[in-house]
């Protein structure tokens, strides 16, 4: 393996009560398992620092975490959104914004899809449950061990995540009770649960842009084929 391993920054989280920044794991420890070099950011609002980093990283992956505040997509906070990071939404939005003009590879993983299509001019349900009523949905926020798959995703042929996968349908974990609503111009989705909730959306033209709303970082160890798609991720850096 090359010793030059592409430097790729990781969203942090952030606790507020404490002054913290974190992260949980799987994702540095996916990056590095497939090559890349994984760092965890500063929680910073500070533009110049945040373009310096945009200069020094290949790529970028947007962490898991907290809701996205409404605002981003012209909504007010409902009784059923749940915690939000300010702090985290500036920082995202600048870097993903930045990252999809730059040509550089960003992988959004969960609250990381969301705030993708938000960051593009999507939109987002606040709360499946409450919001989407002209159906049955599946169970989103699985009672689970975290690596295990509770329902199955149906992916678009032709899309990078069926060629990172090579199958029409895979089965997943599963922690949100947001999802995107609207799609945001320049994205398409590439991959849907049953129930017609986005599970990954790709943005076209694009080095490597792609959304995913499960958890592989909790899956890889288990099952390696979720790896696969650190490495595609990884590879795309290079």
């Amino acid at each position: 393996m090359s010793k030059n391993r592409p430097l790729i920054g990781v969203t942090p989280w952030y606790d507020y009560d404490q002054e913290l920044t974190y992260i949980k794991p799987g994702y540095l420890e996916g990056i590095n398992k497939s090559g890349g070099l994984g760092i965890l950011l500063p929680m910073t609002i500070d533009e110049n620092i945040i373009e310096n980093i945009m200069d020094r990283c290949e790529g970028f992956l947007i962490s898991g975490g907290p809701d996205v505040d409404p605002k981003y997509y012209n909504e007010v906070n409902l009784p059923f959104n749940s915690s939000i990071s300010p702090l985290r939404d500036k920082l995202e939005l600048f870097i993903i914004k930045k990252a999809i003009k730059m040509n550089k590879p960003i992988l959004g993983i969960c609250r990381g899809i969301q705030i993708m299509n938000v960051a593009i001019g999507g939109t987002l349900y606040q709360d499946i449950e409450s919001q989407i009523t002209d159906r049955v949905v599946i169970k989103h926020s699985q009672e689970a061990p975290k690596w295990h798959p509770t329902h199955k995703i149906n992916i678009q042929e032709g899309s990078i995540i069926h060629d990172i996968f090579k199958s029409l349908s895979i089965d997943v974990n599963s922690f949100h009770h947001q999802a995107i609503k609207d799609i945001a111009p320049g994205f398409r989705v590439s991959s849907t649960s049953d129930d017609g909730i986005i599970e990954s959306i790709e943005y076209n033209d694009h080095k490597f842009a792609v959304g995913i709303q499960c958890h592989p970082e909790l899956m890889w160890e288990k099952n390696p084929l979720f790896l696969n798609l650190f490495y595609r991720f990884v590879n795309s850096c290079l």
